[in-house]
């Protein structure tokens, strides 16, 4: 029987990655103004995370993003078995994702980057774009996220300076791709940690928020 859910967090999570690993190839081949392009991955980004959000949102709830999936399983809200599904589908995804990018502007399906993103600075861009993203997952209305996770990710582009990556996943996938938006394999590390920092510090604010209410 075909997991309905899973599916949804790899396609949602392969679209998200063709926008983001997509706009950015065109992005270069449209302007040399660095600012305009980094408009444009970023709008192109938040319009397409608005879309796959509200889409999935009633059928796998619309993680797209292995933190999120963490969280979810910490705070009992997803089971094991089902948010290891989800880890893998929103992975694979991802890394599809970028394959179409790159076969769709004429690139080999998987490359690989060389564009470090290094130092304390990148990695403190990380945990706070990260924390923001959770907090609004787990404390914004059902009907209201497909709205504010983009405003907060549009928003994030410009005011940290790792550009918000925000997602293990989409960390790791973008490792395959030459474009701008690329990341070389010594920053995965450092990148990852840092999200996993900042959802971590949302998780305990989360959970004693929960207790004094009781």
């Amino acid at each position: 029987m075909i997991d309905k859910k899973a599916l949804a967090e790899f396609f949602g999570t392969a679209t998200l990655l063709l926008a983001v690993v997509g706009s950015s190839f065109m992005a270069e081949r449209l302007t040399q103004d660095s600012a305009l392009a980094l408009l444009i991955n970023a709008s192109v980004t938040a319009v397409v995370l608005a879309l796959i959000i509200r889409s999935a949102l009633n059928i796998s709830g619309a993680h797209f993003n292995p933190v999120v999936t963490i969280i979810a399983l910490l705070l009992g809200k997803i089971k094991s078995p089902q948010a290891l599904v989800y880890l893998v589908s929103q992975t694979l995804g991802a890394m599809f994702g970028v394959a179409l990018a790159n076969l769709m502007f004429k690139e080999v399906a998987f490359a690989s980057s060389s564009i470090e993103r290094e130092g304390l600075a990148q990695l403190l861009g990380e945990v706070i774009a990260t924390s923001g993203l959770v907090f609004l997952a787990f404390s914004a209305r059902k009907k209201h996220v497909w709205k504010l996770i983009p405003m907060w990710i549009f928003g994030a582009y410009f005011f940290t300076i790792s550009t918000s990556f925000a997602n293990p996943a989409v960390t790791i996938a973008r490792f395959f791709t030459q474009a701008p938006a690329g990341i070389a394999s010594s920053s995965i590390l450092g990148f990852i940690s840092a999200q996993l920092l900042g959802s971590l510090l949302v998780l305990g604010f989360l959970r004693n928020r929960k207790s004094l209410s009781l």
